[in-house]
């Protein structure tokens, strides 16, 4: 496996008891490439993109993340270079927007300055300061998807990214998409229902019962 690939997965399976989530999984994803992955519920795609924010272990197969194996003490690279939004966002609760990314900033060893970058990105200035617990579902998913652009990283990786943002948000995040794109860097996102933004993309994973096929995107859907 070599670091020119963003993503190498090699004959990956993932269980959880008896539930197979994923099924030899292979592929390799170029830099620069935006992929969308889809599936019916349960086909093992929010598992894809945790296993490759190093966030689950493949139960078989070997992983690379940006060249980096990420369940190895070596693979703290990766992360670092790594951005991820899950169905939850993985934030506090009882803290402000602004705290919950100054406190991600510091962890990550990240520049103060990405915080207000970020969060003027994501039109997020007029709540920065209210907690978490008191926001809309809109809010808090644009909370979240400013927390996986705060490393302003080299591979993202967003699960639904699209739910619950209003059409000034969702086209802000199709346009930073494109910019990924062009800086030659990464991006796997799980969507349903992209409609007209399928154009964003350079090719289609499809993830059914943990088995994955890989599509260009002009294909007709199986």
């Amino acid at each position: 496996m070599g670091d020119s690939s963003a993503v190498e997965l090699r004959e990956v399976d993932k269980l959880y008891d008896r539930v197979r989530a994923l099924d030899k999984v292979s592929v390799t994803l170029a830099r620069g490439e935006l992929i969308l992955v889809e599936g019916s519920n349960g086909a093992g795609k929010s598992t894809l993109l945790r296993m490759l924010a190093g966030v689950t272990r493949p139960t078989r197969g070997n992983v690379r993340v940006l060249g980096l194996d990420p369940f190895t003490p070596t693979g703290r690279e990766a992360r670092g270079k790594s951005g991820y939004l899950g169905a939850d966002p993985a934030l506090y609760a009882e803290l402000s927007v602004r705290e919950n990314l100054s406190f991600c900033a510091r962890l990550r060893g990240l520049p103060a300055e990405r915080v207000d970058i970020c969060l003027a990105e994501l039109d997020l200035e007029s709540v920065a300061e209210r907690p978490l617990h008191q926001l809309s579902f809109g809010f808090r998913r644009r909370a979240g998807l400013a927390r996986a652009l705060l490393p302003d990283p080299e591979l993202l990786l967003l699960d639904e990214p699209w739910n619950g943002l209003d059409d000034a948000s969702a086209e802000r995040l199709a346009k930073r998409l494109g910019e990924y794109r062009s800086a030659g860097r990464t991006a796997l996102v799980a969507a349903h229902g992209v409609g007209a933004r399928a154009a964003l993309f350079d090719r289609r994973l499809r993830l059914e019962r943990g088995c994955l096929t890989v599509h260009a995107l002009g294909e007709t859907q199986p």
